[in-house]
């Protein structure tokens, strides 16, 4: 009996680009420059703070990997997963506050988690005397996806041992990957074991999922859900070229490199959602005119300047050709 998160139409391997920021703080804390890293990739530390950027799944994999590889630990990804506020986690702490055993946990939980990534898909795999949670990649991954593996490893354990409480039995336990360098033989007393994908899954004994739980996370305010958009291409591009509308190279080699992944496959996951490069910033640059004319005192020739336009009256036609009015009516209606 599985329970899934998410279908695979919108599968392009988009990932929240904030799930990196515990690699970025954890590296921090013990007075490791992350900056070499960051600059393999172009990308600004401060942007691994914002949960409103998304990139390519890839791109997060290469920098952890690299994190690992500046700071000289093997086990960075199972270090920051043993440090991370799963508390401060919406996913987690909805779940494990309006629910009451491991069964309902999960069931709640599955449906929460697609709201960081569409490149994996997760699933709850019921047998007679097994339970299975299960991450599956949704692309074959060209760069190994060796220290987020780890991290979820380390978060899955937490998660279930959370959950259980006095139940807990390591020895019950078995954790699989095709990606298991990241973490030691018998990590935390469970079984680990080569898996035949690039994904995860934690299997343990079925009569777990019934066991009722105490939510340790009571005493905290219950984390607000998100209200993003969903993880598709277009969320991804729309989130790293807001503050870019003003450069003139646009195109899909550009774009394609912001969000570290190929143009051909940028183009392909365009094509899957019925839309087009040029389309989506003539939406994009709408959308950030609106929120300007609507919101700030910035004139209209500025509005126009920093949206790419390098005279009042060239914004004005762009504008009027896709709203039906001027920026000045549209302003005053606002």
């Amino acid at each position: 009996m599985p329970f899934n998160s998410t279908s695979q139409e919108h599968s392009e391997g988009f990932i929240r680009l904030s799930l990196a920021a515990p690699f970025l703080q954890y590296l921090t804390e013990r007075k490791i420059n992350p900056q070499s890293a960051l600059d393999q990739v172009g990308l600004k530390a401060e942007l691994l703070s914002d949960p409103s950027v998304f990139v390519h799944s890839e791109l997060v994999y290469g920098l952890v990997n690299t994190f690992s590889e500046l700071s000289g630990d093997r086990y960075l990804g199972l270090h920051v997963g043993e440090t991370f506020d799963l508390q401060g986690w919406p996913p987690f702490a909805q779940a494990l506050q309006s629910t009451t055993s491991l069964f309902e946990f999960f069931a709640r939980f599955v449906g929460l988690v697609p709201q960081e990534s569409n490149s994996v898909r997760h699933s709850l795999v019921i047998e007679a005397d097994r339970a299975t949670y299960r991450i599956e990649r949704q692309q074959e991954p060209t760069v190994p996806p060796v220290q987020v593996t780890a991290f979820g490893a380390a978060i899955y354990v937490r998660l279930l041992q959370t959950v259980v409480g006095d139940s807990w039995n390591p020895s019950r336990v078995r954790w699989e990957s095709r990606y298991i360098t990241g973490l030691p033989i018998n990590y935390k007393g469970i079984e680990v074991g080569l898996g035949p994908d690039s994904g995860m899954q934690i299997s343990f004994p079925v009569e777990w999922l019934f066991l009722l739980h105490v939510s340790e996370g009571s005493t905290k305010p219950l984390a607000s859900p998100r209200q993003d958009e969903e993880v598709t291409v277009v969320a991804a591009l729309r989130s790293v070229l807001r503050d870019k509308l003003d450069e003139t190279d646009l195109g899909s080699e550009r774009v394609a490199g912001l969000l570290g992944i190929q143009p051909d496959r940028f183009l392909k996951a365009l094509q899957q959602q019925s839309t087009t490069l040029p389309r989506e910033i003539k939406r994009l640059r709408v959308d950030v005119a609106k929120k300007h004319l609507r919101e700030d005192k910035m004139t209209i020739a500025e509005i126009g300047l920093m949206l790419g336009y390098s005279d009042k009256s060239h914004f004005t036609r762009f504008f009027r050709g896709q709203t039906g009015m001027t920026p000045t009516k549209f302003r005053l209606g606002a």
